[in-house]
Order: C-alpha cells, then structure tokens, then sequence
C-alpha cells in the first residue's frame, strides 16, 4: 500500500480505476487483437501466395505456348525444307519452286499467328544465307549484327531465348525489319528459335516472333495500377508498375515455382519465378501490416476504448473539483521562480480559499526579509570595499617614508625638494576624490610618480617600460591597480640599492578582456616561497609569521578585490623563478560602469 502513501486524493482514485478497470481491460484487448490479427495475416498471406502462383503459371503457359509454336514453325515442312535448298544450293536455280515454296511458308505463317491467337505481333525469319531479294518475312541475318540481343544469342548454346528489348532496343530493331512501328508498343518481348541443319548442326537461320507485352502479360501487370511485375533477369528490366528502387536487392531466379517473400527497403514483397523462363513475378504492393490488422482491431478497440472512455470520465470529474487547487500550485510555483514578486488571488472563502490566503501572508514576510537581508549584505558590501581601498594608503605612505629615510641617511639634503614633490603627487592621487575606480592612463601617471621616488634611493637604477596602445587608455579600471604590483616588484626585486631593475608593464584587449602584465629581472622567487604567496592570497585565514604576512598584503588586497569587483571570471597569476624574475598578469572584463557594476571604455 505504499504506492498510496503521501498522494492527492485524484491520484489514489484514479491509481484505483487504473489497476482495476483500465489495465485489465486493455490486456484483454491487446491479447484478442494479437490473436485476430495474426489469423487474418495468415490468411491474407495464403491468399496472395495462392493468387501470384496462378499469375505466374498463366504467364509461363502463354510464354510456353509461343516457344513451342516457334519450334514447330522453324521445323515445318515448308520453311525447312525452303531453307535447307536455299543454304545448299540457293533458289536462284529454280526459280518457279521457291516462289512456290515461299508461298507455302507465308501461307503457313499467316495461319500459325492468325488461329494460335497467342499475342503475336509479328514473325521475321532470318536466313544465313545471302540473298538478293529479302522482304515478305524473309531478311539476311546480318541486319542483326549490330543488335545486343542477339549477339548474346548467337554465342549462346541455347537453341531458343527470350528478350525483353526497351523503346530504344525496340527501335533498332523495327529498323532492322524495315518497317517503324509493327506494334502500338514501345517494348517488345522477342523469342528467337534457331534453325539447324540437321546433319551437322550449323545454324540456317534463326525465326523470330514479336510478341506484345500488354497481350502477353494479364491487365494485373499494368504500368500505372498493377498489381504486379515482371522482372527479366537475363536484360534486368522489369515490365509493369514496378514498386521496388533497389533492383539490386531482387533474387535470382528459382527453380522452385512456389510463391516466396524477400525484404527490400526493409517491407516486404511477395514473388514466384516461371518454370520455364528466367522470369519472376512480384508483388508491386508490399505486405501491409494495417492490411490484416484493422480487421482485428474493431472488438479489440471496443472493448479499449471502452476502458479509456470510463477512465477519461472519472479523471475529468475527480480533477474540476480540485481545478482551483491545482491552479494555486501552479501560481504558487511561479511565484517562488519569479522571486516572491506577485500573489494568490483570493476568490474563494472555503479551504482552498484559506489556503491562498495564509500563502500571500507567508509571501509579505518573506519579501520583508529578503529586503531586510538585501540592505544589510548592501551595507557590508560597501564598508569591505571602503576597507580594502583604504588598507594601501598607511602601508604606500610607510614604504616612501622608509625611502626618505634611506636616502637622507646615505646622502645630503639636496634632492629633498624633489623627492617631496614626487611623493606630493603620488599623495595627492589617493586623496584627491574618493572614487573607486580611474582611467588606465591616471593610474599609469601615478605608476611613473612612484618609479621616480624609488629611483632617488636606488640612484636611478629602475626603469620603467610601458607598452599601452592610447585606445585603452581611457578605459576605466578599479585604482590603485598598478602601485602594489611595482611596489612588490621594487622592493622584492632588488637584492640591494646598487643594483637594477628593468620592469616592463603592458596592457592589451583580447575577446573584451584586459590583460594587465607586469614583469622584471629580479630576483625571482624559489618554488616554495611562490606556493606560499599563492597559497595565502586565496586563502587569507592561514596562519603564517608576521614578516610573511605583511609581504603578501598588497597581492592579497588586488585578488580580493578583482574578485569582489569583477567575479569569478577575474583572475591574477604569478610567475617566477630565482635569479630570473617575476611576471604577474592580472585577467578581468574589460567593460565596466560605477554604477551598475559592469566595465565600460
């Protein structure tokens, strides 16, 4: 029972009507339909085995008929004995005999095609003996030369064939018989015999019949709606409305005259080969499964939709009594993804309508909280980063005291007006407004104010190279960006003040990201001291020596804020190696607004 647990009273009524009524209604229906259906393809398939099996023997008795009628033809009387004399002896000789002969033969001919009534078109006979007069049925074989039929013929063994000719082949060869059309056909069938002498074999001459597809071939082979093919195996050409695209696929021709079924294009078809010819007659419509499945479906989508109908019924009824409720989810849904910003309405007075009410009451307190939260992350936001941009100040103006000093001590008093102005300048910078960001070209200013208050201690030994094209400029970043990172690369970078230090700093735009690098020659930095820089930069709340701490603190200060100001996306890294120097680059977006938070140029 626990399927029931924890569910809408809709959902357990019709959890209940689904088990009990629906499902065994359909396996029911299902297990007759399966049952019906596949007696009616049983049916059906016997049917049309039984039909394309009987289309296959009336052709193959047709086409029997004509080969047996041009046997008897080639070896009758008349036409053997005339041209036996015409291949011994020739009938210029006897004039008066051949012409009677030849009468006999055509009269003989006539007859054969007139009464057999076997959808003969026409009969050629095709002597190998040259003769002067060709004409009334009689032509020299050499007219057959060029034709592609019969030099497969000729080569064969076979004393007798069958050849489906195209319009094109059908052509060439009425032109070959000297007449255009001898047929309304634009496809024949031709069935040549072999005449033979009958003491040595050798070829006399060859009979032909032309026959005409449609007569041959029942109207169930029609070229637009038939229901069947023929496929000609020895020309691979097809008569009728063939069905199939993929010949290829079609099965060589079977001794056994049973009906049988192949795939193609994944349906299948149902064909049956001529006992007597390499022909096989297929099916031009495949086997249908809706065929001999509608018919099983009637009871079996009585008693299903019956089943439905009843289930659709008491879902429809059960569902308009909990149609408000469902509504209010849905609303309540909506109002949690939009942010708590709309409310319930209040139409009704029952529990539903009780329900919507304490939802808007929970909705007011929450959207109070929220507001509440909001100012004071708000209010924390602005105190850190008022925090953060303060925190340089004292350690900037303790480090150039410490140059003053320096410098006093190890010389005169002379220079001390200029390193006063250099360090006013620099004052004046971090004082002079109390914005959060400033333009590149204001903080590189401020950048070579700071390099030349270093340069009176370190006796100008520092030199500054900048590389910024003048479109980036004006672009406005968060300030005091630059003066940690010289800051780190002086003081860390110099061993002592007899020493240089050549910093090159270089800002460029790459897919609307500012790339800020600073590099030097200093001296660098081991691989564990930099994995304790980078370690405590991220990680601010590990514990380390104070001298460690106070080294890392400006570092620590531009990745909190980069992070803070421009989010995740910002990133700061660090190269270095002893004895070769330090490269830090910082990574951020480089559009930008105060206001709304974003970059701008």
């Amino acid at each position: 029972m626990n399927i029931f647990q924890n569910r809408s009273m809709v959902h357990k009524i019709c959890l209940i009507s689904i088990f009990c009524l629906t499902i065994p209604s359909l396996l029911f229906s299902f297990y007759l339909y399966k049952r019906q259906s596949n007696e009616f393809y049983r049916q059906l398939l016997k049917e049309q085995n039984l039909s394309i099996e009987q289309t296959a023997n009336s052709v193959n008795s047709v086409l029997y008929s004509i080969n047996e009628l041009s046997h008897d033809l080639a070896y009758s009387d008349p036409l053997f004995t005339f041209v036996s004399r015409q291949y011994r002896v020739g009938l210029e000789k006897y004039p008066i005999w051949a012409k009677k002969q030849l009468n006999e033969v055509i009269s003989s001919i006539k007859y054969s095609l007139k009464f057999q009534n076997l959808g003969i078109s026409a009969a050629n006979i095709f002597t190998t003996q040259t003769s002067e007069q060709e004409g009334d049925y009689f032509w020299s074989f050499h007219r057959l030369a060029d034709l592609p039929f019969f030099q497969e013929f000729a080569v064969s063994e076979q004393f007798s064939a069958l050849y489906y000719l195209n319009p094109k082949d059908t052509k060439a060869f009425h032109e070959v018989c000297g007449y255009t059309s001898a047929s309304a056909d634009k496809d024949i069938i031709l069935i040549i015999q072999k005449i033979l002498n009958s003491s040595s074999d050798f070829c006399m001459g060859y009979l032909i019949f032309e026959c005409s597809p449609a007569k041959i071939f029942p109207s169930t082979f029609s070229s637009q709606n038939g229901n069947y093919f023929a496929w000609f195996e020895t020309s691979h050409r097809s008569y009728g409305n063939i069905s199939i695209s993929d010949t290829d696929k079609l099965p060589e021709h079977s001794p056994d005259t049973s009906a049988f079924s192949i795939t193609v294009d994944h349906q299948q078809y149902i064909g049956c080969s001529l006992k007597n010819f390499d022909i096989t007659v297929f099916s031009t419509q495949p086997l249908l499964t809706d065929a001999y499945k509608l018919p099983a479906f009637s009871l079996s989508l009585i008693l299903a939709v019956s089943a439905l109908i009843q289930l659709t019924v008491l879902t429809i009824f059960i569902r308009k009594s909990f149609d408000q409720l469902h509504k209010d989810l849905t609303l309540m849904d909506r109002i949690i993804v939009d942010g708590f910003h709309e409310k319930i309405p209040e139409v009704r007075t029952d529990e539903i309508g009780m329900i919507a009410h304490r939802y808007n009451i929970l909705l007011d307190k929450i959207n109070a909280l929220i507001q509440e939260t909001v100012q004071k992350e708000t209010a924390q936001s602005h105190a850190q980063l008022k925090a953060l941009q303060y925190q340089i100040n004292p350690h900037f103006i303790y480090n150039t005291l410490s140059v003053f000093s320096g410098y006093a001590s190890q010389n005169g008093q002379d220079t001390l007006a200029e390193s006063i102005a250099s360090f006013g300048q620099i004052l004046r910078y971090n004082i002079k407004n109390d914005s959060l960001y400033a333009s590149i070209d204001s903080e590189l200013h401020c950048a070579y104010s700071l390099i030349n208050v270093y340069n009176i201690r370190y006796f100008n030994q520092i030199q500054l190279t900048v590389d910024v094209p003048p479109a980036l400029k004006q672009f406005r970043i968060i300030k005091f960006l630059l003066q940690p990172l010289l800051e780190n690369s002086i003081l860390h970078g110099l061993d002592q003040p007899g020493t240089s230090l050549d910093i090159f700093l270089s800002i460029c735009l790459t897919d609307d990201f500012l790339n800020i690098e600073l590099s030097d020659n200093g001296k660098g930095m081991s691989p564990e001291r930099l994995a304790e820089v980078l370690n405590y930069m991220q990680h601010p709340s590990e514990e380390l020596p104070a001298s460690s701490k106070g080294s890392f603190i400006g570092l620590q200060n531009i990745y909190r804020r980069l992070k803070l100001f421009y989010g995740q996306s910002a990133q700061l890294y660090i190269e270095s190696e002893e004895q070769c120097g330090t490269m830090i680059t910082l990574h951020f977006p480089a559009i930008f607004s105060e206001t709304a938070g974003n970059l701008q140029s």
